[in-house]
């Protein structure tokens, strides 16, 4: 009686065995016959289509990766968005201040200048009631003298009269115009407002969004990590440690890649190109002062030397018996000097903005972004009581004596510009979705050296100091 085969279920490493030729073994069941031509195509195909469920499986995973680094990208997006539109809140409630204050000040002018008008009328009426009417003051009078002299203090009267009526007219603009802008002023407060809560609504729903995402991610995660320990005949743990080492190795060419681009983008705007330990150098030799001149050169020395010992050792006359003079032979042709080094060129200019601060107040600046390590992020915070991005290295800054502006995209504008071999610690790094438009600035970090940065990275994450992040740079470091 021929003996029935029993399908077996053909794994990657049950093909694998049947292509090389050797006996399967699935769930306790062993074919001890050579693999038929059918065995071998099934076995070839189930090979494939694991190979290929593997790629895919990991393509998955690269692009979940993706997907939660653009959706992280969109949170600092919205936080940077909310806190532009807070500090136009608090300029617009600076400018309603303002605005009312001189609407105050212009209403008091002109409560004096219709208390001047007033007084001005009551003298005239004082005036008219004694008898200083033109024919009155004619009729009454005992000579041309009291004519002349009544009609002048008429005049006196009449000009104050009108000056009273100018100044009230004046002052009278003056208020309704600082009224007007004082109501101008209330209005646009009221749209800063709105528009604030409104970047602060979809900076919470983009959050919001991020955390869905990511739980989603996490179940997706789970299953390809057990997809691939069954297609691999593994552990699910093995699989998120062999999945994680992957990510970790694509992440570090991204960022060499990402290094070189930035540091080559920058460095072509003029830099001279010194590395971290040279800027520092250059920064030391620049708190040292510049070194004195020697008064003579190595050569000038050697040429006096010679000089006197030709001359018996001074510049004094020969001695009473002078030695008889040599005929010298002629000296060769000395050796052709090698050209002088050309000078180090010196440190461009900021290609935009204004750096204030000195290496010194950037250490500073540094060790106080670093005492706040561990501070909660904040949305729009300045440390009451945690942070975000540009808070924190607008606080940074303040504390070391330089004042910069609160936004990350207004910091970039303003801030000196350093090319990424030129940073020195206490330097802004600034991410933007476009590194060609400053207006989709993101994010900012303050360099601590040694290739790290502290930041207030995103709701969710505490103040921290990371390994910096080269992609998606902006094409300069910033120096306040």
């Amino acid at each position: 009686m021929p003996r029935t085969r029993r399908p077996v279920r053909v794994t990657s490493w049950a093909a694998a065995a049947l292509l090389a030729g050797g006996s399967v073994a699935a769930g306790g069941v062993a074919w001890a016959d050579p693999p038929s031509d059918d065995d071998v195509a099934a076995a070839h195909a189930a090979a494939d289509a694991a190979a290929l469920d593997v790629d895919g499986a990991e393509a998955r995973l690269d692009a979940i990766r993706a997907e939660l680094a653009r959706a992280e990208a969109a949170v600092q997006t919205a936080a940077e968005d909310y806190a532009e539109a807070r500090e136009a809140l608090s300029a617009a409630k600076r400018e309603t201040a303002e605005a009312r204050e001189r609407a105050d000040r212009a209403q008091a002018a002109e409560d004096a200048a219709r208390g001047t008008l007033a007084e001005a009328y009551r003298t005239t009426a004082r005036a008219n009631e004694n008898g200083l009417g033109p024919l009155d003051v004619v009729t009454g009078a005992r000579d041309v003298g009291d004519v002349v002299s009544t009609e002048a203090a008429q005049r006196a009267v009449d000009r104050k009269v009108a000056g009273a009526l100018a100044r009230q007219a004046d002052v009278r603009s003056a208020a309704r115009n600082a009224d007007a802008r004082w109501q101008a002023a209330r209005a646009a407060q009221q749209e800063a407002s709105e528009a604030a809560e409104a970047a602060f609504a979809a900076a919470r729903r983009t959050a919001d969004d991020l955390i869905a995402r990511t739980a989603t991610a996490e179940d997706e995660r789970d299953r390809l990590f057990a997809r691939l320990a069954d297609l691999r005949s593994t552990s699910v743990e093995l699989e998120r440690q062999r999945e994680a080492d992957r990510q970790q190795k694509a992440a570090a060419a991204r960022e060499a890649a990402a290094r070189d681009r930035a540091e080559d983008a920058s460095s072509s705007g003029g830099s001279s190109g010194a590395s971290d330990g040279t800027a520092d150098r250059a920064d030391a030799a620049e708190q040292a002062g510049p070194e004195p001149e020697r008064s003579r050169s190595a050569g000038s020395d050697d040429g006096a030397r010679a000089d006197d010992a030709a001359s018996g050792g001074s510049g004094s006359a020969a001695g009473p018996d002078p030695q008889p003079t040599r005929t010298r032979e002629p000296a060769p042709d000395p050796a052709p000097r090698p050209d002088p080094k050309p000078d180090p060129k010196p440190e461009p200019p900021p290609v935009s903005g204004v750096g204030q601060g000195g290496a010194a107040q950037g250490r500073e600046a540094l060790a106080w972004a670093r005492s706040k390590i561990g501070t909660a992020y904040q949305w729009g915070g300045d440390g009451n009581p945690g942070y975000d991005c540009s808070g924190l290295t607008a606080g940074a800054w303040n504390a070391a004596g330089v004042w910069i502006t609160r936004t990350s995209r207004s910091q970039y504008l303003t801030v000196g510009k350093v090319s990424y071999d030129r940073m020195r610690p206490g330097d802004l790094i600034f991410y933007a979705n476009d590194t060609s438009d400053p207006s989709t600035i993101r994010h900012v970090a303050i360099y601590a050296g040694g290739g790290m940065m502290v930041e207030a990275p995103r709701p969710g994450i505490d103040v921290r100091e990371t390994p910096v992040r080269w992609d998606e740079l902006m094409p300069y470091a910033g120096r306040p």
